[in-house]
């Protein structure tokens, strides 16, 4: 079984940059391993909220990550659900997890922003 290749954020900003340092050696290990590089979800997250401080179109970034590294055992989808929620104000990681979840699942939080977008809450605060 051949070993996966997880690429961390400093691959991919190396291909979102106009002028990194690291780019060209980034393009060298893409052509190397194109079509076995795999992304986990913490590096997506990681990413989102760069984009978010950087003002960088963060569904674009997405899907462009998409077109070039496999998320194993996770949906694109939930990522590109997460975008909707951040575009009306929810924070990466709140977004996160509503888009994991179902429309009738409930979420134990003490936040209100999940009643905000209609999910059943278990409010910790009673």
């Amino acid at each position: 079984m051949p070993q996966k290749i997880f690429a961390d954020t400093d691959f991919f900003l190396a291909f979102m940059k106009d002028s990194d340092w690291l780019k060209e050696k980034a393009k060298r290990i893409y052509e190397r391993n194109k079509g076995n590089l795999l992304v986990s979800p913490f590096t997506i997250a990681e990413i989102m909220i760069i984009c978010k401080r950087e003002n960088i179109p963060l569904e674009e970034t997405l899907a462009q990550i998409s077109r070039i590294a496999k998320l194993e055992n996770f949906s694109w989808d939930i990522f590109f659900r997460a975008c909707k929620f951040i575009e009306k104000g929810a924070t990466i990681f709140d977004s996160l997890l509503m888009a994991f979840c179902s429309e009738n699942s409930q979420i134990i939080s003490s936040d209100n922003i999940y009643k905000k977008f209609g999910f059943n809450v278990i409010d910790l605060n009673k």
